[in-house]
């Protein structure tokens, strides 16, 4: 019998099987090392979440405000504490809508308010219909502007709504991001260390603050407190207050009621009464310096006005216009202080009672 024959050159033991490798040690070989890297992120974490109270909070939407009012939005849904009334506009009800104050004019009642400064009328809309109506399902929602929002020159769409809607963040909370865009939006709710990355790249460089982006602070219910302790144009000096009438004036430059801005708040109301919220819709107080900054004066004033009360018969909506306040009400032309919200949740509570109880009974 040859060699070959008894397997020798086959590396075959006479007698005894052929050799298998060692899959188990190959296998403990692989397994070891991704065991590792997995303890080593996981303690990561929690090292990560047992800090994160000195680590910025990493800005991630178009603006401050958002941010902070979509992370309060977010845990009201979560936690079930859903608001029956809601409200939504620009910079004005965001300052003067007090939710707190409207919640105890209107006892058993809840109130937020969602209403954000320094957007456009486009980005308030889709902010609105796509983000707060999903999340909080109000019974009623308050609508708060003024003849500004109708002035076609304050759509600026590129710096509006078109950064807006570019914002991978937006797209997620929309539901009409990619599987990326989605991905991101659950790794930042529930990895601290994939929230706080770049903080944690570079520790001693910090957020840099940009003192031109509003960052309010807010209530826990949405309240705009920058203006609440502020006397007539008193922030700043006079400086300051001729500042902000020729931001007013800005505003109004070349005021026109625009056909694209009435369509845009019409659908936006339309939109709420179909989701099945009440909507009041209010021409928000103003002072007499803002009626004088219109070109026209009183009667681009009037436009206004009339403009307003025509989206709302026409969408179903109520519609009030408190009218001119005092001075006194205001932090400058436009936005109330502490005493006017007080003044204005006295105003708008048994309208907002009346909605209510028709909302009530229209439930099944």
């Amino acid at each position: 019998m040859t060699a070959t024959d008894t397997g020798a050159e086959a590396g075959v033991t006479p007698g005894v099987g052929p050799r298998r490798p060692d899959t188990r040690r190959r296998h403990r070989g692989r397994v070891v090392p991704i065991a590792v890297a997995l303890a080593v992120l996981l303690l990561a974490e929690l090292a990560v979440r047992a800090g994160r109270s000195h680590l910025d909070e990493p800005n991630v939407w178009p603006t401050p405000e958002l941010q902070k009012k979509f992370t309060q939005i977010g845990a009201r849904a979560r936690e079930g504490r859903r608001p029956e009334v809601v409200l939504v506009g620009d910079s004005m009800l965001d300052a003067g809508g007090d939710p707190a104050a409207l919640a105890q004019a209107v006892p058993g009642t809840t109130v937020y308010n969602a209403s954000i400064a320094g957007e456009t009328l486009p980005v308030i809309a889709d902010w609105t219909t796509r983000i707060v109506l999903p999340k909080l399902d109000p019974k009623v929602v308050v609508v708060g502007f003024s003849s500004n929002e109708l002035n076609p020159s304050v759509l600026a769409p590129e710096a509006g709504v078109g950064a807006y809607r570019a914002s991978r963040v937006v797209r997620a909370a929309e539901g009409r991001g990619s599987p990326v865009d989605r991905a991101d939006a659950f790794l930042r709710e529930h990895s601290m260390l994939y929230r706080y990355r770049s903080s944690l790249r570079h520790p001693f460089r910090g957020d840099t603050v940009d003192p031109n982006v509003f960052d309010p602070e807010l209530s826990p219910d949405g309240h705009d407190l920058a203006f609440a302790d502020l006397g007539y144009l008193e922030k700043g000096g006079p400086g300051q207050a001729q500042a902000v009438i020729q931001g007013v004036v800005a505003a109004l430059q070349g005021f026109t009621v625009g056909l694209e801005n009435v369509t845009i708040l019409q659908e936006m109301i339309r939109a709420i009464r179909v989701a099945g919220a009440r909507v009041l819709l209010v021409a928000m107080p103003v002072t007499t310096d803002l009626i004088v900054a219109h070109p026209g004066g009183e009667a681009d004033y009037r436009k206004a006005m009339e403009a307003f009360a025509g989206v709302a018969q026409r969408s179903g909506a109520a519609f009030v216009q408190p009218g001119v306040w005092p001075t006194a009400l205001f932090a400058d032309p436009v936005h109330l202080n502490g005493a006017g919200a007080a003044q204005l949740s006295s105003y708008l509570a048994p309208l907002v009672q009346q909605e209510l109880a028709a909302a009530r009974l229209a439930e099944p």
